[in-house]
């Protein structure tokens, strides 16, 4: 894990812990809570054009953003499981079953 990433995870865990709530964060829960965050996101985005999604970068995109990766980083935690290795392990397969002379510029995954 990079050096910013594990001082993220310990500040989040810090976080956490400070204020006894690690005792809700059980792998359900938590899996609840990445689903529930990116409903949040998307709840921003939606109804609006292509052109229009493209320039949202305001507080509000970012704190859902942070709320989704702080979710995603407690559920790795609470699992045992470094979420840059599992992101990392995803792209080689996606790598190995979506290549690019086969798939580049489509957005359908089974090439006929």
């Amino acid at each position: 894990m990079t050096d910013r990433f594990s001082a993220l995870s310990d500040e989040i865990r810090g976080f956490a812990r400070a204020r006894d709530w690690e005792q809700f964060h059980s792998p359900k829960n938590l899996a609840m809570a990445v689903a529930s965050e990116a409903g949040e996101l998307l709840d921003i985005f939606r109804w609006t054009t292509q052109a229009e999604s493209d320039t949202m970068r305001g507080e509000s995109v970012r704190d859902e953003i942070g709320d989704v990766l702080i979710c995603l980083i407690m559920l790795g935690d609470r699992l045992d499981i470094d979420i840059v290795d599992a992101a990392r392990a995803k792209v080689a397969k996606n790598e190995t079953r979506y290549p690019a002379e086969a798939h580049k510029g489509k957005t359908h995954k089974r090439v006929k």
